[in-house]
């Protein structure tokens, strides 16, 4: 049957995954479904260490005095696998839906970002390459195949060295299409094990073309499931049952079942032996990801907001992590009806504070481009703050990038409600003066934008970690808010890579208008600039201080190289 053309603009409209490998072979590049990045946006090698920032309640003058630190093999990763009732929910559509769905908020915490659902290719949907691209985020499809149809599909690649190249090919095509860096191979079934060495060849191939096509940016991982005798048994620790697929792949993501070597008994799912299992080759530790399961099902602590147990165990053992369904917040959040409870915002938070000192929160880097013979000012980067999530509607597409550092007050509300809360809420520990986070869409404000809370004069709070180096340049940072008096009691304060505070000049609207006339015409939202110049030092955070405590909001935060 010729399918219509207005049939294939409607399936062109979300995004869906291939079920076997008739619809595996048969996909070609039909309608382009991915929106070019705005702006060249690319993760910096900078970071943040979690545990320090916590143990300095996030202090900004901490912040600024201390440089951010230089990315190293030995540096610990965080992975999220998102998996949320069964994937392909709101967030398959590349327009705006009336119902509200999960977007994740917390990204600069986030080495990589996989995608999961039980189809046998998982394409990870626009709305979440997007997002994950604007934060420098690695985002990998999934490759699973499971029971005895998986099994089926499997070996009918496995049995064809052919066909291993074109499945290797047809993978390889999908991903450079699509724009994401590589995939997560999950096999959940048994495999005939004079079919295992194909099945290494396979790995070896599809980790080979990745690099080929993505540099070091490209990924695969082996979840940790069939052995090399072809069984499937979880290991829940690297051993010499799946050690052959790690030596094949970019790293490995372990089973929940794990137990940390103060568990009480001898098991032997230790991370200890996961770490000796490298033998010499101890610089693999961190290709090692521990799968920590927000559900709770067999994994230390139990899940929920508890996770931070389990990270702490991990984290001893210098070992990456693999955060499993973190939409949990969300799902346990709805009611009966579906109806999202006003537990949710402070739930989703509270997880990831939680979380906080286990986590490397990582610079985005902002190219001045200088040499692109221009003299015309230029935006080098913008965010409204759009979280993807609306009053009543959600399209991830609309996500813009989000705060570096988020944080709400505990002091302001407590959650109580829904949630795996043994002996009530666990208490918060940061000590933080302020909050700033994205608007939360189920509020009264419907318009998305940055809400920021101090609770003493002179606060500046923490809004980007970047790596921008404007080399002689002059830098124009631009503020709307639909509130004159946050923008009339505020100033944009930056720290350097050489720990010192530098303040920018506040700008006569008449002024910042001759720089920008277009921007600044067309803001409904009051707007307030404030200038930077002949700077030769590396930027490395951007704060607002706040001259008066109380709540603020801004619109939108623009960048500009004059």
């Amino acid at each position: 049957m010729i399918r219509t053309q207005e049939a294939r603009l409607c399936e062109s409209m979300e995004c869906r995954p291939l079920k076997n490998l008739e619809e595996l072979f048969s996909w070609c590049p039909d309608v382009e479904l991915i929106q070019e990045q705005k702006f060249d946006i690319t993760r910096s090698k900078k970071y943040l260490d979690g545990k320090e920032w916590k143990n300095n309640n996030q202090d900004w003058t901490w912040l600024v005095k201390h440089p951010l630190k230089l990315h190293s093999k030995a540096k610990p990763r965080t992975l999220v696998c998102h998996d949320m009732m069964g994937g392909y929910i709101e967030d398959r559509f590349l327009e705006p839906v009336q119902q509200d769905s999960y977007s994740l908020l917390h990204w600069s915490g986030l080495d990589v970002f996989i995608y999961f659902s039980h189809n046998f290719i998982t394409i990870p949907p626009p709305g979440w390459i997007s997002a994950a691209k604007m934060h420098g985020v690695k985002i990998l499809g999934t490759i699973i195949t499971e029971w005895k149809e998986g099994k089926q599909i499997l070996e009918n690649i496995l049995r064809d060295e052919k066909k291993i190249d074109e499945f290797v090919d047809q993978c390889a095509s999908i991903a450079s299409f699509y724009g994401f860096q590589g995939w997560l191979l999950n096999i959940e079934n048994e495999v005939e094990w004079t079919l295992v060495p194909y099945l290494l060849e396979l790995v070896k191939k599809l980790t080979e073309r990745t690099h080929q096509d993505y540099g070091d940016e490209g990924m695969v991982l082996w979840y940790d499931s069939v052995t090399i005798e072809g069984k499937l048994r979880w290991q829940n620790e690297v051993n010499i049952m799946n050690k052959p697929f790690l030596d094949s792949c970019d790293g490995i993501f372990l089973n929940y079942g794990w137990r940390a070597p103060d568990c009480g008994d001898p098991s032997p799912h230790s991370l200890v032996r996961s770490v000796s299992s490298l033998g010499d080759n101890v610089s693999r530790r961190t290709d090692i990801f521990v799968g920590v399961d927000v559900f709770g099902r067999g994994c230390l602590g139990g899940g929920g907001l508890h996770c931070d147990l389990a990270m702490h165990k991990i984290r001893e053992q210098g070992l990456s992590t693999a955060i499993f369904a973190p939409g949990w917040t969300y799902e346990s959040s709805l009611n009966e009806d579906k109806v999202l409870s006003e537990d949710y915002f402070e739930k989703e938070h509270l997880f990831w504070d939680k979380l906080r000192p286990y986590l490397n929160f990582h610079a985005i880097c902002i190219p001045i481009d200088k040499d692109d013979g221009s003299t015309e000012p230029k935006l080098i980067f913008e965010t409204s703050f759009h979280c993807g999530r609306e009053k009543t509607s959600y399209h991830l597409l609309s996500m813009q990038p989000q705060p570096s550092l988020p944080i709400v007050d505990k002091h302001l509300k407590t959650i109580s409600g829904s949630g795996r809360w043994e002996g009530g809420p666990p208490t918060p520990s940061d000590k933080s003066q302020y909050s700033c986070h994205t608007t939360d869409p189920q509020s009264d404000n419907e318009v998305p934008s940055l809400t920021i809370q101090v609770q003493q004069a002179n606060t500046t709070v923490p809004l980007f970690l970047m790596d921008l180096s404007p080399q002689g340049s002059d830098v124009l940072f631009v503020l709307s808010s639909k509130s004159p008096d946050t923008l009339s009691t505020s100033q944009i304060v930056l720290g350097t890579e050489t720990g010192e505070e530098l303040e920018t000049a506040r700008l006569e609207n008449e002024i910042l208008s001759s720089f920008i006339p277009i921007f600044y015409n067309q803001q409904e939202d009051q707007v307030q600039g404030f200038l930077l110049q002949n700077c030769y030092d590396t930027i490395e955070k951007i704060g607002l201080r706040l001259d008066s405590p109380g709540n603020s909001s801004l619109s939108t935060l623009a960048i500009y190289r004059l």
